[in-house]
């Protein structure tokens, strides 16, 4: 019988030792592999959520402060704050269905003029909620969050009954004739579907040739405040705990006169969602106590920008907080403090932090959640409120 011959050792297979053995280090390499795919993958989305927070964060600011910087623009006119008669600044509720012409806030024909605050806010983090009459008008009011009110002229003009002009919207005009012999107040504030209403002329108009009528630009009044949710009619997340999707949004509302006309010349309109994933906003306003246009000190509004005092009410007074004299038309700049969060919870995370915002301290939302979050805070400058007051 013949001898059973071996095969060269180049082509023989792996033994069941050596096969467990490469499987091992295979399956261990995979691991590590796999473990390093997820991390990537984690740390991925984490850097995006990151920067989707400070996207929120730094749109939101840029929106909020290109308003804040043109509180108080109107065209050519630049009511008074110095001589005899500086202008009368009044508090116009911002929900308010008042009508009538001249525009509530506003009278020209007797003097001072009366112009309404370019900007005021409600502090409602002290109390957690806000005077019925303004949250009745906000969309799903997220409770413990400041709301602020801007008011201004459109930087856009238009020709009473020309192109673009919109009969019964509400409009400023500003007289530029400086003689008094054809115009006899210095501005219109107007809802009317008379365009001849609008007569006052631009600059060097006289007795004998009055000239051209002066242009008219929109009057804006923007609400902003942060809401509970950005869809707030159907429920995304499927969480009856919450409103709608249940994702704090920074919203605007923008109020406007019908487009009927009629006798109610504050209708809410343009409700706006400018971020979702706001969660929270608080202002701080630097005020001019000396009259020059610069801030010589940070306070906070209080709930109610009305009040006369520590327990007073009255819409006469206007003052900033209850307790000084601080009034709104003495506001030159704005703190704003925003705090962002992601839109979706992280996994085995808990945010444990409080974030700081100015005087305001904010913790997680009820127990502590899984949200990340980031604080982005900037200084707004009113420029025509401040730039008025500056002495070359």
């Amino acid at each position: 019988m013949k001898p059973i011959r071996q095969l060269p050792a180049a082509g023989r297979g792996f033994s069941l030792i050596e096969l467990m053995i490469a499987m091992g280090i295979a399956m261990t390499l995979m691991m590590a592999m796999a473990s390093i795919f997820t991390t990537s993958i984690n740390t991925r989305e984490t850097i995006d959520r990151e920067g989707q927070k400070i996207e929120t964060a730094r749109y939101s600011l840029d929106t909020l402060a290109e308003d804040i910087r043109l509180a108080g623009y109107y065209g050519n006119y630049a009511p008074p704050f110095t001589g005899s008669m500086p202008a009368d600044w009044k508090y116009v509720d911002p929900c308010s269905t008042t009508g009538g012409n001249p525009l509530p806030g506003w009278n020209a024909t007797t003097g001072p003029v009366q112009v309404p605050f370019a900007i005021f806010g409600y502090e409602a983090h002290n109390t957690g909620s806000l005077p019925t009459g303004l949250t009745g008008c906000l969309d799903h009011y997220k409770a413990n969050t400041d709301v602020f009110v801007v008011r201004r002229a459109s930087t856009l003009s238009v020709t009473a009954g020309g192109a673009g002009y919109v009969p019964g919207e509400a409009y400023f005009q500003g007289s530029s004739c400086p003689d008094g012999t054809v115009d006899t107040q210095p501005f219109n504030a107007l809802s009317t579907t008379t365009s001849t209403d609008f007569n006052l002329h631009v600059l060097g108009c006289t007795s004998t040739v009055p000239g051209t009528n002066a242009s008219l630009r929109k009057l804006i009044t923007r609400i902003y405040y942060i809401s509970q949710c950005d869809d707030c009619v159907n429920d995304l997340d499927r969480d009856a705990a919450t409103t709608g999707d249940g994702i704090p949004t920074l919203k605007m509302v923008e109020l406007a006169i019908p487009s009927s006309g009629g006798t109610t010349l504050r209708v809410l309109q343009n409700l706006r969602t400018i971020a979702p994933g706001v969660e929270d906003m608080h202002l701080e306003y630097g005020i001019d106590t000396t009259d020059d246009g610069s801030v010589d000190a940070w306070v906070v509004s209080n709930n109610d920008p009305r009040q006369t005092g520590a327990t007073g009410t009255a819409v006469t007074g206007m003052r900033l907080d209850a307790s000084t004299e601080n009034r709104w038309e003495d506001v030159m700049a704005v703190k704003l403090f925003l705090l962002t969060r992601d839109l979706k919870t992280t996994s085995r995370w808990v945010d444990t932090k409080s974030y700081t915002m100015g005087s305001k301290t904010v913790y997680p939302t009820g127990a502590l959640d899984a949200f990340r979050r980031r604080m982005t805070s900037s200084t707004i400058k009113l420029v025509n409120m401040s730039g008025r007051r500056e002495v070359p």
